[in-house]
């Protein structure tokens, strides 16, 4: 078990301790928390490996040193970052005796301790008279949601592959809380070898704070019919917390032919481990009863005999049922929900989505472990179906097939929620109409925050966009659900806005119409806005009077709907979403001049779009672009929703927006075109701010040139190739730009020579702009203007490919791809020099000092999905 040619592969425990900038955050020097972690700092952490556990049912990584850790078990506790912590009981053991050797058994728990001055950092290790192995004692390689270790101290062939059942397109085993870990055994020699396997875990808490866990309690389970059997390790009482009200543990493993199991229901997980220890040292195997009365651990033991030649699999699985999740609202509330997996273990839920009383029977970990290993087969074959075209797929290059599955590490980490019913609310519901997702029976909302390590906010519409293909293709409920809760917060909002986020705190999907960024223009009436007056300076932060912030959103609302109902066939998502598009549509429109066909971008310090620290001069070509990209699916959607009796879908609608797109279509060439240059500019310099500048943590915001060169300009018009629609823009001029800029953006390398990958905006003159462009205080940087994205990259890389595809030109390609790969190789490849970003990708690293990374775990990268799909489209899930 090595993994296949993209798996991502390292040394066993063994990592570096990754870059220390002064500029970042200087908790690496002194083990103290500088506070950078909540403003976009912090810092890489070198050694994380593939997070086990499905959509929504909380999960935690398995790391390179072989223990449990970070935790992300979703609700309140893990809103803001993951819980960097390792559960000193949780270990894979193995003894082995070779028959006539002299010496004694060899006995070895297979986890490396690993410590660090900086929390953020520092993986620990397990109890402390356990013999761990050492650094370089096998290998870890990883390819999502698949991962294996071997190891190479044993006389015998010892590997493992772990993994979680995330079946595309089917929620139910997809969002199972569970992991299996297939333990493989080979003789290679020529006499026989007695082996044996533990697993021993904790009765933890999925929280080290927040969280009342008591009344532990522990059992043996067998199931005679599957043959599966194992330890449960459970806790009920009155005072727990609802994250941990009647919830369970359970190592279980299923036996093969010539496999002995054994078990302690309980040993002292407060002690240094020998107590457990000792009996699996001495014969392999154990008492088959408790060794104490704490309830603190369990474990469960398989013995194996194996003849010269022979190999045989020891099949465990960790299952876990933790039903419920609960969310603090401010100032004061609680909404508590049920988990997506249980409705698929008895739970069910009223037409208006909320949770019925007494409907899960609890304490189902067994159940869980039982059922799933006893289809461990189906559940691998139904995994690699969607896997291997990809993993194996000779039309992707190896480092975008590492990138791509290695970037769906998010989706079940960063806080994922995934609900199956409300349960109780004292948390006020958003005004206007019902709290979100009550709307339309069998909706199940999805929530993730977009920095698993902290600094970032929650479930960005403007963000999680970059990888709505990932969502739409291979798993279209996660993305129906989320789109019915935007689509009826749009419904209920006075103006048609689509906010840039729903935040945890507001339940989360309670109270959410007012989540931009808390801002009062998130519920004030529309303002077309004017720059200040009076001052170079842009204004305040979200200042009402700059307009709309974040109008990138109504129009990634509208292609999400669109990318879903054309995938899916869903018809009842148009009936329902048509009338929300044009409207939000309509609000979009809003904001375009006089006699302009185009919207224009705030002439304030209210962000554009996502790229909010960019400040835009009038028209902007990313908005503009994906306004004639909301234009051109409201036209081709029209008279679908007619046909469907969608009465807002009329002849006049039709005949005013096909009106107004190809009056768009017209103005913005004529904008944004210039043939001096062969370039598309990135705005048009008519909003009247010209040398003001912003402001954001005390860091000035610039207004750039017009003919800056902008990495993501093709952004809609990637989209719109993608969806099969007609062309946004003139290809042949896209292309004509690509040639004249990429080598720019090509261009910056590391002290080493090695491409660092491309700033997401170069100058007039195709030059990166220094660090500390505008504002020289030392230790102050301007956000994003110096800055690599690996999500921007790889929707640029995708819209290049698109437009040499359609323009037959296979060097663009080429070189395009070039610009990915040399993300992708930083994030995945950089081998012993490795800045630690493989399972925690940055939002971004600044161009000229690559070791400063910003928003660790971003949800940007899933664009890379976009890539994948332009080189060879990928197959959907519902088709």
């Amino acid at each position: 078990m090595t993994g296949p040619e993209a798996a991502y592969v390292r040394t066993w425990g063994s990592a570096p301790d990754g870059p220390c900038e002064t500029a970042a955050d200087s908790e690496c020097r002194t083990g103290q928390p500088s506070g950078l972690r909540g403003f976009a700092g912090g810092m890489s952490v070198p050694g994380l490996g593939i997070p086990l556990g499905g959509v929504g049912a909380g999960s935690f990584h398995y790391n390179l040193f072989g223990t449990f850790g970070p935790w992300s078990m979703g609700g309140s506790q893990t809103s803001d970052w993951w819980d960097m912590r390792t559960l000193p009981q949780a270990a894979f053991h193995i003894r082995e005796q070779v028959a006539g050797a002299s010496g004694g058994p060899t006995v070895k728990t297979l986890t490396t301790r690993h410590d660090h001055i900086a929390p953020q950092r520092d993986f620990d290790g397990v109890l402390p008279r356990w013999n761990q192995l050492a650094p370089g004692d096998g290998t870890y390689a990883a390819l999502y949601p698949f991962g294996w270790t071997t190891y190479n101290v044993f006389k015998s062939k010892v590997s493992m592959r772990f993994w979680s059942p995330i079946v595309a397109g089917e929620d139910e085993r997809t969002s199972m809380p569970m992991a299996f870990f297939d333990v493989e055994l080979a003789n290679p020699t020529t006499k026989t070898v007695d082996l044996s396997v533990m697993f021993t875990f904790p009765n933890a808490s999925p929280h080290p704070s927040g969280t009342t866990r008591t009344g532990l309690y522990s059992r043996f389970d067998t199931d005679a019919r599957s043959g599966v059997a194992g330890v449960t390790l459970g806790s009920d009482h009155p005072t727990n917390t609802p994250d941990s009200y009647k919830s369970e543990w359970t190592i279980a493993a299923l036996p093969a032919a010539g496999q002995k199991l054994t078990y302690a229901t309980s040993w002292n997980g407060a002690g240094d481990g020998t107590d457990i220890y000792k009996p699996f040292s001495s014969t392999g195997k154990l008492p088959n009863s408790a060794l104490d009365d704490s309830n603190s651990a369990g474990a469960v033991a398989v013995t194996a005999q194996l003849r010269p030649g022979q190999k045989t699999t020891v099949r465990y699985a960790l299952s876990w049922d933790f039903p419920q999740v609960y969310y603090d609202g401010a100032p004061e509330g609680r909404a508590v929900w049920m988990r997506r997996y249980t409705e698929f273990l008895g739970a069910t839920s009223t037409a208006t989505n909320d949770y019925v009383p007494n409907s899960y029977p609890f304490k189902q970990a067994f159940t869980i472990a039982k059922r799933e290993l006893a289809r461990h087969d189906d559940s691998l074959t139904a995994v690699e179906a969607w896997w291997k075209p990809i993993a194996e797929n000779p039309k992707y290059p190896v480092w975008l097939r590492k990138a791509a599955l290695n970037e769906l590490f998010g989706m079940v980490f960063n806080a994922s929620f995934w609900e199956a019913g409300l349960v109780s609310n004292t948390i006020t519901p958003a005004p206007g109409g019902p709290r979100l997702g009550a709307e339309i029976p069998g909706t199940h909302l999805f929530y993730t925050i977009d920095a698993g390590s902290g600094g970032a906010p929650a479930n960005e519409m403007d963000v999680d966009s970059f990888g709505y293909l990932l969502y739409t293709k291979l798993f279209p409920n996660i993305e129906l659900g989320r789109l019915r809760a935007w689509l009826q917060l749009t419904k209920q909002d006075r103006w048609g806005r689509v906010p840039q986020q729903i935040m945890f705190d507001t339940g989360p999907f309670i109270n959410a119409t007012g989540a931009n960024q808390g801002a009062p223009s998130a519920t004030s009436e529309p303002i077309f806005g004017a720059p200040p007056a009076g001052t170079n300076d842009l204004g305040a932060l979200f200042d009402p009077a700059g307009g709309d912030a974040f109008r990138d959103c109504f129009h990634k609302l509208i292609y999400r709907v669109y990318a879903l109902y054309q995938e899916t066939g869903d018809k009842s998502l148009l009936t329902y979403g048509y009338p929300q598009m044009l409207r939000t549509l309509k609000h979009s429109q809003f904001f375009r001049p006089p006699g302009s066909h185009l919207p224009a971008d705030p002439p304030s310090n209210n962000p554009p779009s996502t790229y909010d620290q960019l400040l835009v001069n009038g028209h902007g070509i990313y908005n503009c672009q994906l306004y004639l990209l909301s234009l051109q699916i409201v036209s081709t959607l029209t008279p679908k929703a007619r046909a469907l009796g969608v009465p807002e879908a009329t002849p006049a609608v039709q005949k005013e927006i096909d009106t107004e797109l190809a009056a768009a279509k017209e103005e913005f060439e004529e904008i944004f075109w210039n043939p001096e240059t062969g370039r598309y500019r990135y705005c048009d310099g008519t909003g009247g701010i010209d040398g003001r500048t912003g402001d954001i943590f005390g860091a000035k915001k610039p207004v750039l040139p017009t003919d800056a060169a902008f990495l993501d300009a093709f952004y809609a018009q990637c989209v719109a190739s993608q969806l099969g629609l007609p062309n946004l823009i003139d290809l042949q001029r896209a292309r004509k730009h690509w040639h004249n800029t990429l080598d720019a953006f090509l261009a910056p390398k590391d002290a080493n020579g090695v491409p660092v990958g491309p700033p997401i905006i170069l100058d007039e003159n195709l030059k990166p702009y220094p660090m500390d462009y505008a504002q020289p205080a030392p230790g102050r940087f301007v956000p994003e203007i110096a800055d690599v994205w690996p999500g921007t990259t790889w929707m640029a890389t995708a819209a290049a490919v698109h437009i040499g595809r359609a323009t037959g030109d296979g060097k663009l390609i080429a070189k395009a791809l070039k610009m990915s790969e040399a993300v992708a190789n930083r994030i995945y490849d950089d081998g012993a020099t490795t800045k630690g970003h493989a399972f925690a990708t940055p939002e971004s690293w600044f161009v000229a000092n690559p070791n400063i990374s910003r928003y660790a775990a971003y949800a940007r990268a899933r664009s890379v999905w976009q890539l994948v799909d332009a080189l060879d489209t990928v197959q959907g899930a519902s088709k």
